[in-house]
């Protein structure tokens, strides 16, 4: 049975809540951490300085329930804490209902997309449900779509949050889903203070500027659809990133590392010797401060632990196509850095790591294939791979060679560093 953590940002008192709590029951165990009192707009605050209480409480169609005397965000924390002392790890946080949109802008500042933000930094698959009005009543439509969302939730990182907005209308009037960008800062709706009668400031919101393109979740639900909007929690922006790190010239090549990940080790001939060499090659190019990507399907868990490490100081690009292409990011990360030659290495040679040194080869990049630290689960369909990449124009190499190449131009120091990683 699946586990389900529900916190909101309305108190646990909500409608909202309470009827998400009662449709979640039919498909899991269902606990609820719930702040006791309203805390909309606080995002991710925490509760600091200074002590906050926690009361059992009945929740009909929930397993165990708590009121705290915190945000969502204290909720989330607190109820991760809670249930890891049970034994039980969530396969899934929902936060919601929200009663009013959480569209566009809105997202930075809410308490409801907080509590689904302290879930996916956790690794839990999140999703925050809003319905855009606060008297709302009609919740029919977007309960039924609960499983759908668990699904598409399931198909995309951890990582990243899944936003649903839904019209205050009966089940009969929505037209559809939508998965939608996010609509930016300035589209929409605007916040900001106004002076009041008393000379104090109240902050107030209202219509900002739109078009007719249907781009953005603001967009699709003023026009009877539920808009499904993926939010990351990543802090770096990955383009911003690769650009600076490019600003001193040409970077002599990207080395990139296609789904090392743990879950892939079990397809794979050689798994152990796969592990070995990756890492070593992870390390060495990291040592000599050239750049790094690593590709991660979602559906192959995390990277492998040794991999770990280098990811801070890396990029990342998640997909779910095994063509790394597929994903915008993989476009706009490779763009933003000045190069032309590419190292490759990773899992499966012959799907993901194909498909991907291929997309290199045919927008021009020199793609080198690091053999040694590749792998297949047959060795005839490593062996089929490699040629498919000669052929297409690749060069098979192995990490040895190419390292120490790279290495030729760096101090005496890091040399000795790099041989000591390469040959123990």
């Amino acid at each position: 049975m699946l586990k389900v953590l529900v916190t909101n940002d309305d108190g646990i008192d909500a409608l909202g809540l309470r009827v998400l709590v009662e449709a979640l029951a039919e498909h899991a165990d269902v606990y609820v951490v719930a702040p006791q009192v309203e805390h909309s707009a606080k995002s991710q605050s925490i509760t600091f300085l200074r002590e906050v209480s926690v009361e059992e409480r009945e929740v009909k169609g929930s397993v165990e329930a708590w009121a705290l005397d915190g945000t969502p965000t204290d909720c989330i924390m607190w109820g991760i804490g809670k249930l890891d002392e049970e034994g039980i790890r969530p396969d899934f946080i929902f936060s919601g209902i929200n009663l009013g949109y959480n569209t566009g802008l809105a997202a930075y500042y809410s308490g409801t997309i907080g509590g689904a933000r302290e879930g996916a930094i956790n690794g839990i698959r999140s999703i925050a449900l809003s319905v855009g009005s606060h008297e709302a009543r009609f919740f029919d439509y977007l309960l039924g779509l609960l499983p759908r969302l668990m699904d598409m939730s399931r198909r995309i990182s951890p990582k990243t949050i899944l936003s649903v907005n839904a019209p205050n209308l009966p089940s009969w009037d929505i037209k559809g889903v939508r998965i939608a960008e996010a609509a930016p800062c300035g589209y929409g709706v605007w916040f900001g203070f106004h002076k009041a009668e008393s000379g104090d400031y109240q902050m107030s919101g209202g219509p900002a500027f739109t078009d007719d393109k249907m781009c953005y979740d603001f967009d699709w639900t003023a026009a009877g659809y539920v808009a499904v909007s993926p939010l990351p929690t990543s802090l770096s922006d990955p383009v911003a990133l690769m650009r600076l790190k490019g600003q001193t010239g040409r970077t002599e090549c990207l080395t990139v590392i296609v789904d090392a990940q743990q879950n892939v080790l079990s397809r794979l001939k050689k798994p152990a010797r796969f592990e070995r060499n990756i890492t070593k090659l992870a390390h060495t190019v990291s040592r000599m401060g050239s750049p790094v990507l690593f590709t991660e399907s979602a559906d192959l868990g995390e990277l492998l632990p040794g991999l770990k490490p280098f990811s801070a100081d890396a990029e990342t690009v998640e997909h779910v196509h095994p063509d790394a292409w597929t994903s915008p990011d993989m476009e706009k990360t490779v763009s933003s850095i000045d190069i032309e030659k590419v190292l490759i290495a990773g899992a499966a040679s012959n799907i993901e790591l194909l498909q991907t040194a291929l997309g290199f080869a045919e927008r021009g990049f020199e793609v080198v294939v690091i053999e040694d630290c590749c792998a297949a689960s047959k060795k005839s369909d490593h062996r089929i791979a490699m040629k498919d990449l000669e052929e297409a124009g690749c060069r098979i190499s192995t990490m040895e060679t190419e390292v120490m190449q790279l290495a030729a131009s760096c101090s005496k120091q890091v040399l000795d560093s790099v041989k000591n990683i390469l040959f123990t």
